[in-house]
C-alpha cells in the first residue's frame, strides 16, 4: 500500500541534503510507505555475497527516505522484486530528522548526507555507516549573481546556505579555496528550498543551490556564473546509508541489509540507463516539473557511484566537523571515526565488489 504523493518541488534531488533542526522526535515528520516484497525466497536474479541464510518470512527493514528519492528508484527499476522481506519507506523532510527517526527507534536504515550523518556521532545516535555513495557530477553549486566572478569577492557580502545541512559543510569548503572563513561572510539562513529565491530577492549575492534551482535561476539570469561545485572542492563529499545497531545485530535484518544494498546498487544502474523514464517518474510526474527542466537537471549531475568504505570518508567526514568546528558552529571538534565498523565495512565492500555498476 502507498499513499499519493505530495506536490512538492525537490530541493537537491539527487544529493538530498535537507534543512537543519534539532534531533527532537517532536520535530520528527514522516510518512510510512510500505512496499510488500516478494515470497521468502530470494530472486535467482539477485547476486549477493552473504551467506545462504534465509531470511525469514515476515522480516521488515524500515527505511528512512527523502523525497521518495529512494522509494522511486527501488521500485519503478523492480530491484525490489523478489526480496524475501517486507520495506517499509518512511519519508523525512531532512537528514536530521532522519537521524531523529533514529531516535524515536522509527527506522533500521536511513539516507542521508555528510553532514547530519556526522552529527549522529555527536548525538550518540547508535548507528554504523552501511553504504557510501559518491556524486557523479555536480550536485551543489555555489552560485552568484550576474557581476559575481570569483569567490574571494565574496569577503564581506551576504552568502546563503542552511544551517546544519551538508550545503553548509559544502559553503565551508568552497569559501576555503579563497582563504575565506565563515566569518568572513554574513550567512542567510534559510530552509533549503529558499535558497535559490535568496538571489531572486537580492537578500543574498551567492547561495548554495541544488541543480534544479541552478538550472531555474540561470533561466532568467544567464550570466550568473557558478563559483564552486562539488567537484572542484576537497575533499569530497559522500553520502551515506545509515543502519542502527540494533538491526545489525539482529541476523535476519543484516541478511536482508546486506541483500538490500545489492539491489540499491542495481536500481542506481536503472536510473542511469533509463534516464527519459526516471525523469518522467520523478521529476515530472511527482514534482511537476517540464521535461525540459528534468532533462537539464539529469544532464548537470545526479546519478551515484557505490563506493567502498576504505578510510578516505573518514577523512572526508573529519574535515566537515573541523570546518565547523574553525567556523564556531558546533561549540567543539569531536571524532567522526564511530561512524563507522571494520566489520561492517568489510561485508558492505564485498557486496560492492561483486556487484557491476553502470558508469
Amino acid at each position: 500500500m502507498t499513499t499519493a504523493p505530495q506536490k512538492i518541488r525537490p530541493l537537491s534531488a539527487r544529493s538530498l541534503r535537507r534543512i537543519a533542526g534539532s534531533l527532537l522526535v517532536t520535530s520528527l515528520v514522516a510518512t510510512p510507505i510500505v512496499w510488500l516484497g516478494g515470497s521468502a525466497q530470494a530472486s535467482s536474479k539477485t547476486k549477493t555475497t552473504t551467506t545462504t541464510y534465509k531470511i525469514p518470512a515476515g522480516t521488515v527493514l524500515n527505511i528512512g527516505d527523502q523525497e521518495q528519492f529512494l522509494q522511486t528508484a527501488l521500485t519503478d527499476s523492480g530491484a525490489l522484486k523478489g526480496a524475501p522481506y517486507k520495506v517499509n519507506f518512511v519519508e523525512f523532510d531532512s537528514g536530521p530528522l532522519v537521524n531523529a527517526g533514529f531516535a524515536a527507534h522509527q527506522i533500521d536504515l536511513g539516507f542521508m548526507g555528510d553532514l547530519p550523518a556526522a552529527l549522529a556521532v555527536q548525538s550518540g545516535l547508535p548507528v554504523k555507516a552501511v553504504a557510501a555513495m559518491l556524486p557523479i557530477g555536480a550536485s551543489e553549486f555555489l552560485l552568484a549573481k550576474p557581476g559575481i566572478t570569483s569567490i574571494s569577492q565574496l569577503k564581506g557580502q551576504t552568502v546563503a546556505y542552511t544551517t546544519g545541512t551538508a550545503e553548509q559543510a559544502f559553503a565551508l569548503r568552497a569559501l576555503a579555496t579563497a582563504g575565506l572563513s565563515q566569518q568572513d561572510v554574513t550567512q542567510v539562513n534559510v530552509a533549503l528550498d529558499q535558497l535559490g529565491t535568496a538571489l531572486e530577492s537580492g537578500s543574498a549575492v551567492a547561495s548554495v543551490v541544488s541543480v534544479e534551482q541552478k538550472v531555474e535561476y540561470q533561466q532568467t539570469n544567464p550570466t550568473a556564473q557558478v563559483l564552486a561545485t562539488q567537484l572542484t572542492v576537497k575533499p569530497a563529499s559522500y553520502d551515506y546509508m545509515l543502519a542502527t545497531q540494533s538491526a545489525l545485530n539482529n541476523k535476519a535484518k543484516l541478511a536482508a541489509i546486506d541483500d538490500f544494498t545489492v539491489r540499491l546498487i542495481k536500481a542506481e544502474n536503472w536510473v542511469k540507463t533509463h534516464e527519459a523514464q526516471y525523469n518522467t517518474d520523478y521529476y515530472v510526474n511527482l514534482f511537476h516539473l517540464t521535461t525540459a527542466e528534468a532533462q537539464l537537471i539529469l544532464k548537470a549531475g545526479g546519478t551515484y557511484k557505490y563506493v567502498p568504505l576504505n578510510g578516505s570518508e573518514i577523512n572526508a567526514l573529519q574535515n566537515v566537523v573541523d570546518l565547523l568546528s574553525n567556523a564556531g558552529a558546533i561549540p567543539k571538534s569531536f571524532n567522526a571515526s564511530p561512524l563507522f565498523s571494520t566489520a561492517v565495512s568489510a561485508r558492505y565492500n564485498a557486496i560492492v565488489k561483486a556487484t557491476t555498476q553502470v558508469g
